[in-house]
C-alpha cells in the first residue's frame, strides 16, 4: 500500500509540472504532424509504386510472350513496395537498397532507386513514432529525472520523506516507476491520436499483424524509457547538485543518443574496412580477361540463325564461366558488406536509441532485417526460377539445351504465358523471424536498465539526504 501511495503521488507531481505539461503537448503535436505528413507521402510512394510496377509488368508479359530465353536472361529489377508501418518506424529504409536485380541464373545485387518527385527530400528525417521516441522522449525523460534525487535534498524534502516509515529503496523504485508511467501516458496518448487519424484516411488495415507491431512497438518503447529512466536517476544520485545532475543527463543524452548513433560511419569505414567497389569491379574485369584468354578458339563466334551453330555450344560455356567469375567476386563483396554492418551494430549497441532503433526494425519487420530477408528469398528464388526455364526448354525440340545466361542463342525462343511465368514476391517476416531478428536487442537493453538502476539503489543506500 505504501508503495502505491509513493507511485500515485509522484505521478500527480509530474503531471502538475510544467515540463510534463510542456513536453505532452510537443509530443502530442509532433505525433499529429508526423501521422499527417506519413499519410500524404505514403499515398504519393504507394501510388508511384504502383504505377511503376504496372508499367514493368507488361514489358516483362511482352518479353515472355515474344520470347522465353529473353526473359529469362533479361535483368528484371525488383522494387521493394513502400511499407504499411512506416508510421512507427521507417528504419531509415530510404537509405537502404530497395531494388534487387536478377535473372534466371544469377541475383546480381541491390542498388538505392528513389522513386521520389524530388530526391533532395529524402535527406530529412520524418517524424514517425520511433524517432519522436528516441530523440525528443528521451530527452524529456531525463528533464523529468535528473533531479528526483538531488532536486529533493537542495529542496530539503528528501530528508523528510525518509523520516517515515518508508525504505529507501521503495522510495527510489516508486519515483523510478512513477517516471515510467507517466511518460507512457504521454506517449500512448500520441499514438491512439495517430491511430485515429490513420483510421480517419483509410490509409491502414489495421490488421492482427499490424496491432501486433503497435503493440510490440509499445511494449519496447517502455524498454527504452525505463532504461533512460535508469540514467537519469543515477545522474541525479551520483551528485550533490541537481544542475551537475542536468549536465551530467545532458553530456549523456548528447553521447549516447545524438554522437553514437551518427557515428556509425566513420566506426565502419576505420575499425572494420572491406574492398571498395572500384577494387571489386577491377578484380571482375580481371577475372573475366583471364576467362577470355583461356577460352577455346570460337568462344565469341554466333550465328543468330542457326541456334545448333556448333560455336554457340562454346560461346554458352564461355559465358557461364564470366557470370560465375562474377558472381563469385560479388558474392563475396556483399558478404563482406553484410558483415561490416553487422559488426558496426555490435559497436554502436552501448547506444540505447541504437538498441531502440534496431528492435524497432524487428518490430515492423524492416530495414536491415528486410534488406536480408528478401536477399534470402531472391537467392532462394532464383534456382527455382531457372529450373522452370528448362524444364520449358527441355519440351523445345528446335532448343540445343546450350544454357547461356546473358544471351538467346541456343535456348528456346518460344514464347510462353506470361501466367505461367514463376515472379519473385516479397513474403512479409513471421514473428518467430521478428523475435529471432530483435531479442538480443531486449535483452541487452533489459540489462542495461537493471544493471544502471541496480547501480543507482546501491549508491542512494549510502547517499547522505542531509
Amino acid at each position: 500500500m505504501m508503495f502505491k501511495t509513493i507511485v500515485e503521488r509522484e505521478i500527480q507531481a509530474i503531471i502538475y509540472s510544467q515540463v510534463f505539461q510542456i513536453s505532452f503537448l510537443l509530443v502530442t503535436a509532433l505525433f499529429i504532424v508526423g501521422t499527417i505528413s506519413y499519410v500524404k507521402s505514403y499515398n504519393l510512394r504507394l501510388e508511384q509504386y504502383s504505377k511503376h510496377k504496372s508499367e514493368y509488368t507488361n514489358v516483362l508479359k511482352n518479353i515472355a510472350e515474344n520470347n522465353l530465353t529473353r526473359f529469362a536472361v533479361n535483368r528484371q529489377r525488383y522494387v521493394l513496395n513502400p511499407r504499411d508501418t512506416g508510421f512507427i518506424a521507417d528504419c531509415k529504409e530510404k537509405y537502404l537498397p530497395n531494388t534487387f536485380i536478377h535473372s534466371a541464373y544469377n541475383v546480381f545485387g541491390f542498388e538505392i532507386s528513389s522513386s521520389s518527385v524530388n530526391q533532395l527530400l529524402n535527406k530529412f528525417q520524418e517524424l514517425n513514432w520511433s524517432f519522436i521516441i528516441s530523440l525528443i522522449v528521451s530527452f524529456v525523460v531525463l528533464l523529468l529525472t535528473f533531479d528526483t534525487i538531488s532536486g529533493e535534498k537542495e529542496a530539503g524534502t528528501l530528508s523528510a520523506t525518509l523520516s517515515n516509515s518508508i525504505s529507501r529503496g521503495m522510495l527510489l523504485l516508486g519515483k523510478y516507476v512513477s517516471v515510467i508511467l507517466s511518460v507512457m501516458i504521454m506517449i500512448l496518448t500520441g499514438v491512439l491520436i495517430s491511430i485515429i487519424i490513420l483510421l480517419i484516411s483509410h490509409l491502414v488495415t489495421f490488421s492482427i499483424g499490424v496491432l501486433t507491431e503497435i503493440l510490440s512497438f509499445a511494449a519496447v518503447s517502455f524498454l527504452f524509457v525505463s532504461l533512460i529512466a535508469a540514467v537519469g536517476i543515477l545522474s541525479s544520485v551520483i551528485v550533490r547538485s541537481s544542475n551537475v545532475s542536468l549536465l551530467i543527463s545532458l553530456v549523456f543524452w548528447l553521447i549516447f543518443i545524438v554522437v553514437i548513433p551518427n557515428s556509425s560511419i566513420f566506426l565502419a569505414k576505420n575499425v572494420f574496412t572491406i574492398e571498395k567497389s572500384d577494387t571489386v569491379n577491377k578484380r571482375i574485369s580481371e577475372a573475366k580477361a583471364d576467362i577470355n584468354r583461356n577460352a577455346p578458339p570460337g568462344s565469341w563466334s554466333s550465328n543468330s540463325s542457326n541456334p545448333f551453330y556448333p560455336r554457340h555450344e562454346l560461346r554458352a560455356a564461355n559465358q557461364t564461366n564470366l557470370m560465375n567469375a562474377e558472381k563469385r567476386i560479388q558474392n563475396e563483396y556483399y558478404s563482406d558488406m553484410f558483415r561490416q554492418f553487422e559488426k558496426t551494430r555490435m559497436l554502436t549497441m552501448v547506444s540505447p536509441v541504437c538498441l531502440y532503433e534496431y528492435m524497432n526494425e524487428a518490430v515492423v519487420g524492416g530495414g536491415y532485417f528486410r534488406l536480408r530477408k528478401v536477399w534470402s528469398d531472391l537467392h532462394n528464388f532464383q534456382p527455382m526460377f531457372l529450373q522452370f526455364f528448362k524444364d520449358k526448354d527441355a519440351n523445345d525440340p528446335d532448343s540445343p539445351h546450350w544454357y547461356n545466361p546473358y544471351e538467346d542463342y541456343s535456348t528456346t525462343r518460344k514464347p510462353v504465358s506470361f501466367e505461367e511465368v514463376p515472379l519473385s514476391e516479397e513474403k512479409r517476416m513471421s514473428f518467430a523471424d521478428r523475435f529471432s531478428a530483435g531479442w538480443r536487442y531486449l535483452l541487452i537493453t533489459a540489462f542495461y536498465a537493471l544493471l544502471i538502476f541496480f547501480l543507482t539503489f546501491v549508491l542512494f543506500v549510502r547517499y547522505d539526504v542531509r
